[in-house]
Order: C-alpha cells, then structure tokens, then sequence
C-alpha cells in the first residue's frame, strides 16, 4: 500500500484513518466511530471536523488523487521523456494494484460535481492529468513523442487505457486464476502492456 503523507493534526489523522479502514474492512467498516476508535478519540471529535461520514469520503477521495499525483512523480525520473511515461504508467497501475479500494474509490464511486468544485480541489483532482499532460508536451518539445502529437487526446488515451487494465486486473476479469483469460505473471503483463502503450506514441 502506497505510505500516507505525513501531516499534523486531527484533520488530516481523520482522513489518514478513514483511508487505512476503507483499505482493512471496505466502505461499510469506515464508520465515524470505527474512525474514533482508531484515533483513540471521541466521535463528537469528529463531528466537530466531518458533517458526516460522506464529507469523509470525499476528502479521501481529494487526499487519494494527491498520493497517486505524488507517485507518479516520484516515479518519473528519466531524463527521456517517453522513458518517463512509462515508468509514470507502471507507478499508475501499481497504485491501483496495491490500493484496490482506494483506487476504486478515486474511479468507480460517483462522479464528482465538476461544475460546483472549488478551483482548489479542481486543481488536486485533475493533478494527475496535469502530470501526464506536462510530460507529453516536454517529450514533445524534446523529441521523444512526434511534433504533431495531439497532447490531449494522448493524455486521455493514456488515462482510458491504463484504466482499463487497472479495473480488469482488480475486478478479476483478467488474472492468474481465470479460466478464459488468464494472466501467468501480473507483472510481467503490465509490464508488457506498458511497453506497448507508450511504443504508440514514440515517433
């Protein structure tokens, strides 16, 4: 599981606990008082932070978009940036692998009201596109991805396509035990199907 950002106070160790019980018993054991438990604190505590246990979901969801932003940066450290695409795209579907309600959580639940979101959560909610837009208009500029690359609609191909794997593999719809389409080595699946992902866009 991806390490949580260390930050100061009751706020922040609410949204942490709430993250660690999804992660343990799913949605229905993230209750304000599994989360009072775990902090060793009173449920009014929490009150005074979270409306409710749906305010806490959904700043979960704004913290977990911003661990995978920062995984994907860590992650992508080569100088070439179609190189970097492709380590950034492994850290992608390693986050969703090792954080599978997390993950889900991010993806799966309910859209987002984009129209009514603050600049603010707007910005932390699209950084990982930021991420990869950034990456492929540097690869551009450097030569790694063709000079009439369309920037965006790469962005959204990359996006919809390692989705896609990522909701199969943790869905069950692709793995080591299924019986039509199974997958010998996760790793070296992903692997492969990164490869060839960012082998589309080079020149």
């Amino acid at each position: 599981m991806v390490r949580l950002p260390t930050k100061a106070g009751l706020h922040d160790g609410i949204i942490r606990a709430g993250i660690q019980l999804g992660a343990e018993l799913g949605e229905e054991g993230l209750t304000m008082r599994a989360i009072a438990a775990r902090l060793g604190i009173s449920v009014t505590n929490i009150y005074q932070h979270y409306e409710n246990k749906a305010a806490i979901v959904r700043e979960v969801r704004f913290h977990g978009v911003a661990m995978l932003n920062a995984a994907l940066i860590e992650a992508g450290v080569d100088d070439d940036r179609a190189v970097r695409l492709q380590q950034m795209s492994q850290a992608y579907l390693g986050f969703a692998l090792s954080n599978p309600w997390l993950y889900r959580q991010l993806f799966d639940a309910e859209e987002l009201d984009w129209h009514a979101m603050p600049e603010d959560e707007r910005a932390i909610a699209l950084s990982p596109i930021e991420t990869t837009r950034e990456n492929f208009a540097e690869g551009v500029a450097q030569g790694s991805f063709p000079a009439d690359l369309d920037v965006s609609q790469a962005v959204l191909l990359t996006w919809a396509s390692l989705h896609g794997v990522a909701s199969l593999l943790l869905g069950g719809r692709l793995g080591c035990g299924h019986p039509e389409f199974p997958v010998p080595d996760v790793d070296t699946f992903v692997g492969a199907f990164v490869s060839n992902l960012v082998a589309g866009f080079r020149p």
